[in-house]
């Protein structure tokens, strides 16, 4: 692809500026003149928003640490949200943060690979500023499917829209050794892509789950339910279950959790070594009574293949090198203990349940609208009930409703709406589209004969 993106601005311009204070702050940008076709009439598509983000950190810590590896950097942000005034929530706020984007999702969006290069890492005495920049993603296509634009919403639907990030407060850092200090800034693009067909995406939904229990059973409530997509049938294709630890780097212990999932919620989650998962049962993927638990994560690996990064060394003594990708998919490291190197540790940012195989198509995804429940046996349980978080991405299907009021805004309208256009099934071998049997397809506007 070539660099097709259009460049967002917000109360602040194109650049926003924040400098970190006591608690959250929040960059926004507000979707404005965006083109739907080329002069070809080429329709355009939205693939991700891309957000930079520049700052500095001051080191606070005593010891000789290095700055943040990329997981950890994560937790300098917060939630962040997209908002269509024709769609709704498309990132819901409630349920999606710049650690959960980055940490769990960008695995899976980039095609089950490494989500972004091994970089170098900087030390230093107490005092010292090192300039940082992170990169992330806000994604529409998923990289996990056979055909990953399905979920691209025509690029116009973001118009009038917000999308907000959030920058934590100061101290968001200081578990690592850090604090945020001087100007913090954001900018922010839309890629996207032509395509000579007018479509109606497939909308995706990236969703969380909140589970407190003592275990053994965890209970996900509502599954498939709409959630803020406006117009969407209830129901979903479930193409991503993942039970979020708290994920630890694999050789240094005195700091916070790398993940930054449970941030947000002042603590929660478990460590997955340590918490000597034994047994699982997964009765709605007909996984019942699996002991030998690591199964679960070679499997996973067979699939994402990932790609192994060397230590990042320094002068700042064997004890404190860390490879910049620390957690899981598991980075190699030459330090690492034999415990440490096992598949099921405690630098495992999350512990994978569902996923999308190799070649599956949408139609293949299980259909899932209700409760779902699994049971996990630890050999050292918490003492109390504890937070555990699900993340989910759920396809949903439009109503035909929605869909004649989405063919308005491409200016297609409906027959049954005094319009020249019809939709059908984008590929030919779907069945035909309604409100049973929809769910996930990509539509395919036409002209009515």
């Amino acid at each position: 692809m070539s660099a097709n993106f259009v460049q967002l601005s917000g109360p602040g311009g194109r650049v926003q500026t924040l400098v970190p204070a006591a608690g959250p702050q929040t960059f926004i940008f507000n979707p404005a003149s965006l083109k739907g076709t080329l002069a070809g009439g080429d329709f355009l598509y939205a693939d991700r928003i891309r957000c930079r983000i520049t700052g500095v950190l001051t080191r606070t810590s005593g010891s000789s640490r290095p700055t943040p590896n990329w997981e950890q950097l994560a937790q300098a942000l917060g939630q962040c949200r997209v908002y269509s005034q024709f769609t709704g929530e498309m990132v819901n706020k409630s349920m999606n943060s710049v650690p959960l984007l980055a940490n769990h999702d960008s695995y899976f969006n980039n095609g089950l690979g490494q989500p972004t290069r091994a970089r170098g890492q900087s030390s230093g005495s107490s005092g010292a500023t090192v300039p940082i920049e992170y990169e992330f993603e806000i994604p529409f296509r998923r990289g996990y499917l056979y055909r990953d634009t399905d979920s691209c919403p025509w690029m116009p639907l973001l118009e009038g829209g917000i999308v907000e990030i959030d920058l934590q407060g100061a101290n968001a850092l200081v578990p690592f050794g850090w604090t945020m200090t001087g100007n913090w800034t954001c900018e922010a693009v839309i890629d996207w892509f032509p395509d000579k067909q007018a479509l109606i995406h497939t909308p995706v939904q990236s969703r969380l789950y909140r589970v407190s229990t003592v275990g053994p059973e965890y209970l996900l409530r509502g599954v498939g339910s709409p959630n803020g997509l406006d117009g969407v049938v209830s129901g979903s294709r479930l193409a991503i279950l993942s039970w979020l630890g708290q994920g630890d780097s694999a050789d240094i212990s005195d700091q916070g959790h790398d993940s930054g999932f449970y941030a947000a919620f002042a603590g929660g989650g478990i460590l997955f070594k340590s918490s000597q998962l034994q047994r699982l049962d997964v009765p709605f993927r007909d996984q019942v009574s699996i002991d030998s638990v690591s199964s679960f994560v070679s499997s996973f690996l067979a699939e994402t293949k990932p790609i192994r990064h060397r230590t990042n060394t320094s002068a700042i003594g064997a004890a404190y090198i860390q490879s910049d990708l620390a957690g899981w998919p598991f980075a190699m490291d030459p330090l690492l203990t034999v415990t440490q190197m096992q598949l099921l540790n405690d630098a495992l940012n999350f512990f994978p349940l569902v996923w999308v195989g190799a070649g599956d198509k949408i139609s293949d995804l299980q259909k899932v609208d209700g409760d779902l429940s699994f049971t996990a046996t630890l050999g050292s349980p918490p003492q109390s009930s504890t937070l555990h978080l699900f993340r989910t991405d759920e396809i949903c299907g439009f109503s035909a409703n929605k869909v004649l009021d989405l063919m308005d805004r491409m200016g297609l309208s409906h027959t049954s709406r005094g319009g020249s256009y019809g939709y059908v099934p984008k590929y030919a071998d779907a069945k035909r589209a309604d409100e049973s049997t929809q769910w996930g397809m990509p539509l395919k506007i036409v002209r009515a004969a």
